[in-house]
């Protein structure tokens, strides 16, 4: 492996140049500075012609040389002579490169509002990482108790969140790797942070006075006064031309308090008119264009002329069947004239580790359904449902992966390979970024596809991790599976086996104890969690190992809080701990009985 991602064109021949060492340093910035600044003996060559990521990198008998057309094509040529020098030791081979991303943005975005938010130098050492695998754009998702705004500053007094000024420095850091910080601000549904307090409560849509909303209600003056209150608090302090403004999974669109205005005009209509009412204020005010979820209108079409000029639909859809119908919304987007990305997942939310196969395939079907019908962009989601318990860990492997896709996708996928090249490379490189070479990615990938032994393949979770978060007396999850159905003991033992094995594995491997810790965490919570399933398969029969279970969760919870506080913000890890508490009442609950 030479380069990852994979360059477009690349020729090699037999001969070798070594790089002075001190161009081959270890931050990617401060070598791009050298090389701009003209003190590490490589030649630059400006090309008008070039795109302004394209570039060209030419190892000879005549030293070195780059050629691109502006700051940002250097800064993509450095970062592939970067990683040449590393893994080289300096020492290049002979070889011509000419290359140019395949997809124009090429995004990830990380969920900070559900439970866990990152400390500044967490996210300093995302950015670092994106930036390596050429990625331009990154999007911190929001809803609220994760940033102090300004025009609430009681809903964030007591605890600690980024700030104006953290906000500030994340945004300059980001721009000098020509990354760009969108801002990602929820504005329609996934309100219930705000809702559920007594003095918004009015806004939301609801059945009963007593139900907590998640929905914003759009016919109200206050939902406005209150999302402009929210952008004022947040979008000057980001330089980007864009804003994410969410707009997903409105569940109450169509009912409650506005269902007899959405059946007059239309469920897509309504959702339209409240697009375009934050479209036209942030874009007047602020001069920024807005992005929005689609899953609220992808099957309307007919309402795509609605769509404000030069905001972007961003098409989501995580699982196998949802990339499988992102063809023809692809289509629709396409020929409707409307600019969209594509959003794939890493899938690591709701189940502790990621599922891979389903990873994999839901990143490369983005991808190539984005080159074949001029998506704009890809964005990888990061999402953090039920309190975020998952480490970042075992996202690192669905980032490099996307990286790869977003720059160049490669042949078209076959009938046969899965383009499994691309997954070892990714996995290959993670390890030389994260874990000094030790092979700990392959044994990541086998531990997260655990779930494939569980008696139920469930939509975007698992089930050891879905009834973890649940009660002991509730077998049922949605209309997607009940445990009374689901066999006996056997599959769960099999995984609490399976995924024992794989840590045996990764026991052995001379890996940064951090990580160890982080994987044993991992597979604690899945051995609780099929062990919970046990429990509520046959909960009298069950008494016996409640004591010991009660002491796996006294085990776990130190250890849980311990590992969140090295990375991330105090607040928020209560939200997944108190599953765990809960459990732990209710299995004392089962002994006294």
């Amino acid at each position: 492996m030479i380069l990852f991602p994979r360059p477009h064109e690349m020729t090699l021949r037999e001969g070798e140049y070594f790089l002075p060492v001190k161009a081959a340093c270890d931050k990617l910035v401060t070598f791009y500075k050298l090389i701009r600044e003209g003190s590490s003996g490589v030649r630059l060559a400006e090309n008008p012609q070039y795109g302004k990521e394209e570039y060209s990198l030419t190892v000879d008998e005549n030293g070195l040389e780059l050629g691109f057309s502006c700051d940002e094509g250097l800064f993509r040529a450095a970062t592939s002579l970067w990683q040449m020098a590393k893994r080289g030791g300096g020492r290049l081979p002979f070889v011509s490169i000419h290359d140019k991303p395949e997809i124009g943005r090429r995004g990830y975005m990380l969920d900070i509002s559900r439970g866990k938010k990152p400390k500044v130098d967490t996210i300093k050492r995302m950015i670092d990482f994106l930036a390596s695998l050429k990625y331009n754009e990154l999007q911190l998702y929001m809803e609220g108790e994760c940033f102090k705004y300004a025009a609430y500053p009681k809903e964030t007094a007591d605890f600690d969140c980024l700030t104006p000024e953290d906000v500030k420095e994340l945004d300059a850091y980001c721009r000098e790797r020509f990354i760009d910080l969108v801002p990602n601000q929820n504005s329609f549904g996934h309100m219930y942070t705000w809702l559920k307090k007594p003095e918004f409560h009015p806004m939301g849509l609801y059945e009963d006075e007593n139900d907590i909303a998640s929905t914003l209600n759009p016919l109200l003056p206050e939902s406005f006064e209150f999302m402009k209150n929210i952008y004022a608090s947040l979008l000057p302090y980001f330089s980007s031309e864009y804003v994410n403004i969410g707009l997903d999974e409105a569940y109450g669109l169509g009912k409650y308090q506005i269902e007899e205005y959405c059946r007059k005009k239309g469920k897509d209509v309504v959702f339209m008119e409240w697009l375009n009412k934050l479209n036209d204020h942030i874009r007047d005010t602020y001069g920024k264009k807005v992005m929005f979820w689609s899953d609220m209108v992808y099957n309307y079409p007919q309402s795509y002329h609605m769509v404000p000029k030069d905001a972007i639909a961003l098409e989501w859809g995580y699982e196998l069947i949802q990339s499988q119908r992102m063809t023809a919304h692809c289509i629709d987007y396409k020929n409707a004239g409307v600019r969209y990305y594509v959003c794939p997942a890493t899938n690591t939310h709701a189940c502790f580790t990621g599922r891979m196969d389903v990873t994999t395939f839901n990143i490369r079907t983005c991808a190539e359904l984005a080159v074949e019908y001029g998506a704009e962009g890809i964005l990888l989601t990061d999402w953090g449902d039920s309190g975020h318990p998952q480490s970042w860990i075992w996202s690192m492997n669905p980032i490099a992966l996307c990286g790869q896709y977003g720059w160049n996708t490669g042949a078209k996928q076959d009938g046969e390979t899965f383009k499994a090249d691309f997954i070892r490379d990714a996995e290959r490189y993670v390890d030389e970024y994260f874990f000094g070479g030790t092979p700990l990615s392959r044994q990541l990938y086998r531990m997260a596809n655990y779930y494939l032994l569980e008696p139920e393949r469930v939509h975007v979770c698992t089930m050891s991790f879905k009834e973890l978060t649940l009660p002991l007396n509730v077998t049922r999850y949605a209309h997607l599976f009940d445990m009374k159905d689901s066999g006996d003991d056997f599959y769960f033992d099999n995984v609490i086996y399976y995924v024992r094995r794989v840590m045996e594995d990764i026991e052995k491997l001379p890996v940064d104890e951090t990580y160890k810790r982080e994987i044993r965490l991992t597979a604690k919570l899945v051995e609780l969690g099929s062990e919970i399933c046990k429990v509520k398969l046959h909960p009298q029969a069950s008494k016996g190992k409640a004591l010991s279970l009660i002491g796996m969760i006294d085990e776990i919870l130190p250890e849980y809080t311990e590992l969140w506080n090295l990375y991330n913000y105090e607040r928020g890890s209560e939200r997944f701990a108190s599953c765990l508490t809960d459990r732990r009442e209710e299995l004392k609950a089962l002994l006294a009985e």
